[in-house]
């Protein structure tokens, strides 16, 4: 189950939520369940259902871009700190990549580094929680941009590039006044592209010996993340690959999970899990999300989910689905 932290959580609801929030029913009923979650975090889903009722009664379809004013790195608790912490926008973004199981689970993050470039990317690893809605992505892309503005305030960097999983909207505006105007939609994830020489801007709150403080914690938290099942892991670490194009071979996964071959195939017996049968899996998710929930073309979708030749897709699909993608695609299962 996808979880958000609470406090990132009612950050969201105060950007976002109807303007009476001290008397609004709706607000009121979202608190009192972040109230009731004594892990510091919550169902993905009572944040999606309060963002979706808000951008009914509100009827603006540009709802989430309002997150934007609201970012703060306290909202992301202790890794906020570290953020705050860090020498640059570059190390500031890695760590919020890298630790960002602190803030929400069920879904990956990753960076993509080039000579010229830094792109930032996620997306969910459950193919049941892939087609988020608009609100939401646009109040987590603006509230990751506002993050940076905040760090950096004397730079203010600009995406290179905006990528979202959602259609294009009829009014792109407000999106483009706030991201610039190269935008992609119906994407395979959801992404900001930035120039490689912004991200080394120095963070105006940056204090090594803090930074040393914080990196110790974030670290021991992450061990204690590591108790996590393999299959998940590996789930996660193969939605990875997918979106980046890398190999999907056992060495090429356990290296991104910093084990040796001889380990992932320790953890796996341990577990009695199957690793071809995991990255099917997955295979098969993400085939379903792209074919249900982009305009990306079957071509696009078969090399989107590792497959050199399309006939090498028919086929998988024929023995996931029943049938043909484009079929599929076209009647989608009740």
């Amino acid at each position: 189950m996808q979880s958000i932290s609470t406090a990132f959580a009612l950050a969201l609801v105060e950007a976002i939520g109807p303007r009476e929030k001290t008397s609004s029913p709706l607000t009121l009923a979202f608190e009192n369940a972040a109230a009731c979650c004594p892990d510091n975090h919550m169902p993905m889903s009572e944040l999606l259902r309060f963002i979706e009722c808000a951008r009914v009664l509100s009827g603006n379809e540009d709802l989430g871009l309002q997150a934007y004013q609201k970012a703060h790195p306290g909202h992301l608790g202790v890794l906020g700190y570290a953020i705050m912490s860090s020498a640059t926008l570059g190390e500031a973004m890695t760590r919020m990549v890298e630790y960002h199981s602190m803030i929400g689970t069920g879904f990956c993050m990753f960076l993509e580094n080039s000579a010229s470039t830094l792109r930032m990317a996620g997306l969910p690893t459950s193919t049941k929680d892939m087609a988020l809605p608009r609100a939401f992505v646009d109040a987590v892309a603006a509230i990751t941009l506002g993050l940076l503005h905040w760090l950096c305030p004397s730079a203010r960097i600009m995406p290179l590039k905006a990528e979202f999983t959602y259609e294009k909207p009829q009014d792109t505006r407000q999106l483009e006044h706030l991201f610039g105007p190269d935008l992609s939609f119906s994407c395979a994830v959801n992404a900001l592209t930035f120039q490689r020489a912004d991200t080394d801007h120095r963070v105006a709150t940056f204090d090594p010996s803090l930074q040393k403080i914080h990196d110790q914690y974030l670290k021991r938290h992450q061990q204690e993340l590591d108790t996590e099942s393999i299959a998940s892991r590996i789930k996660r670490a193969v939605m990875q690959h997918l979106s980046q194009a890398r190999p999907l071979g056992m060495a090429d996964i356990a290296q991104t999970l910093g084990l040796s071959s001889h380990q992932l195939v320790n953890a796996l017996e341990k577990d009695q899990q199957r690793f071809q049968k995991l990255v099917d899996i997955v295979r098969q998710q993400h085939s379903h999300h792209l074919l249900m929930n982009t305009t990306l073309s079957l071509k696009q979708i078969s090399y989107s989910v590792g497959f050199k030749h399309p006939s090498a897709f028919n086929k998988a699909c024929e023995r996931w689905f029943g049938m043909s993608p484009g079929i599929y695609r076209m009647n989608e299962p009740a």
